[in-house]
């Protein structure tokens, strides 16, 4: 009676696993834009520049999906960079800093999976052309509430697009066709506070909503001189909980 009480709770775990799993593949075949987005997102930086600084560079080194950061689809190539526009108070007590941010991804790991000499009388279907990419630009807004917190706000516009093209006509999302393009758009309002409690060293919260698309996001980071690690948590995503470790250089 053990061993069938045993056998039986095995194989309703092994069914739940696997229907979390089509749902979950479910959700990246319904929207697949949706699904690199997610990626995106830990590019993008909308963390204010430290006191005294003017200028800054931010690249997204890894990212991952559970706890292990592992390299990311945007990992290859990113950069984004940061301007103070208005330091805290100069033009009267009270007015916040300003940072304008601004970021660029392009995805160089499709070129591995492209085959451009692929022809539409192979017997194979395959990728004769594959590009994923994105930008965005964000204002950023903080005020001091003591000397070792600050609290900053933001507006984010990001952009993503994906361009697919096949060697011979095959079914994409429910469509037969040779070309697949799609674009995603955000507008993201965020706010988080900032805690500094070394030199060079501070810890950042952020949480933040998607007004296009209603999406949840929040972050956590350790941010120090040269180095930032953080946990994305994407309440929509396929991945909710991301780590990832970020290099930066501010001047």
């Amino acid at each position: 009676m053990a061993v069938f009480l045993v056998r039986a709770s095995t194989l309703r775990s092994e069914n739940q696993f696997e229907s979390f799993g089509l749902k979950q593949l479910g959700n990246i075949l319904s929207n697949p834009p949706l699904f690199f987005y997610e990626f995106q997102r830990n590019t993008e930086s909308t963390f204010p520049l430290p006191p005294g600084k003017r200028f800054g560079v931010n690249t997204h080194l890894f990212g991952g999906i559970i706890v292990i950061p592992l390299p990311d689809v945007t990992s290859v190539f990113n950069v984004s960079g940061k301007v103070r526009l208005h330091p805290e108070g100069r033009l009267a007590p009270g007015l916040p800093q300003v940072d304008f941010v601004g970021g660029y991804w392009d995805s160089l790991l499709t070129s591995l999976i492209e085959n451009k000499d692929s022809k539409s009388t192979d017997s194979s279907t395959s990728l004769k052309k594959i590009t994923l990419g994105g930008h965005y630009v964000s204002a950023v807004f903080t005020s001091s509430l003591e000397p070792r917190l600050r609290l900053f706000w933001s507006y984010k516009l990001s952009r993503m697009n994906m361009d697919i093209e096949l060697n011979k006509p095959a079914l994409i999302l429910g469509s037969s066709a040779t070309t697949f393009k799609s674009d995603f758009t955000e507008h993201t309002v965020a706010a988080g506070v900032e805690h500094t409690y070394g030199k060079n060293t501070r810890w950042l919260f952020e949480g933040g909503y998607g007004v296009k698309n209603n999406l949840l996001s929040a972050k956590v980071s350790w941010y120090h001189k040269y180095l930032e690690v953080g946990l994305n948590i994407y309440p929509e995503s396929v991945f909710i909980m991301q780590p990832q470790i970020n290099l930066h250089f501010n001047f």
